[in-house]
């Protein structure tokens, strides 16, 4: 039985129900100026899952990830979230919803005038109801988890392009939401970095309970981040599955996009006609 959301209190993983969908995309279609950018989406995630959105760029990524936290609405279609349709909602209701999602952006997107610490704070001045002291306390031991245990009163210019992530990472996590999403989480980052960072992720995650949702554009994160990942082009999602599974699809496309970036998991070995991926 899932108990209920308590995003201010602890970071101790909650008793779940891991069969609750989470996140359920039903038909999306998003057109501007007469362009389709997203051409009937379907899309569910479950709780505890990790699952990565995989797609070139102009797919169609980020106008599903927008249309998750209620940036946008689609023309057809419905986005919900925790059972609830998005469209549905008053201004408050949802935002009172969307304090249940954590969300890393590209770069890290941290306000350039307050220091690591601020930035912190204010995600969770605004989406928990922690003490002053509980705050403080959590500020610094997540930046410890990350590496980062002498960076809470540096500004974010005094940082790394790795730190800044890592940063954002912990400010989307520091309310302990029951969802995570990461645009491009590792984006412009070295290797070692990428998976470092990526290590991190999992780690924070882990210690909370929060479902994981990474968006981007590298195969190699994609199936660092998560088992299971759907991918997009032109705006429809044409597989869902296992790195093994979306091979053995032989899709000419899907095998071309994948082996394209040279990457391949450790001790994966093509098995010809066994199909298990769902391809839309």
């Amino acid at each position: 039985m899932t108990t209920a959301a308590n995003p201010g209190r602890g970071l101790q993983p909650q008793s779940i129900d891991k069969q609750e969908i989470i996140v359920d995309v039903v038909s999306f279609h998003k057109s501007y100026e007469g362009r389709c950018v997203l051409d009937g989406v379907d899309l569910k995630m479950r709780r505890g899952e990790h699952l990565s959105i995989l797609g070139p760029g102009g797919s169609g990524k980020s106008t599903l990830l927008k249309g998750m936290l209620g940036l946008i609405y689609p023309d057809r279609g419905t986005v919900s979230l925790f059972g609830q349709n998005l469209a549905n909602l008053g201004r408050q209701e949802r935002n009172d919803l969307l304090k249940r999602v954590g969300m890393a952006f590209q770069l890290g997107a941290l306000f350039d005038f307050m220091t690591v610490r601020e930035n912190i704070l204010f995600a969770m001045e605004n989406m928990t109801d922690l003490s002053a002291y509980e705050m403080e306390e959590r500020v610094h031991r997540m930046l410890a988890s990350v590496n980062l245990p002498a960076a809470a009163r540096k500004l974010p210019s005094e940082l790394s392009g790795g730190m800044r992530r890592r940063v954002g990472i912990v400010r989307a996590l520091s309310s302990s939401p029951d969802l995570a999403l990461l645009d491009e989480p590792t984006a412009g980052l070295d290797p070692v970095t990428s998976a470092v960072v990526i290590d991190m992720i999992h780690k924070l995650a882990a210690e909370i309970g929060s479902s994981l949702l990474c968006v981007t554009s590298s195969v190699e994160v994609a199936f660092t981040f998560a088992r299971q990942v759907a991918i997009l082009n032109e705006g429809r999602l044409v597989a869902k599955g296992t790195w093994e599974e979306l091979h053995n699809l032989n899709d000419p496309w899907i095998t071309h996009f994948l082996d394209v970036r040279g990457y391949s998991p450790p001790g994966f070995e093509p098995r010809d006609g066994k199909q298990h991926a769902q391809i839309q």
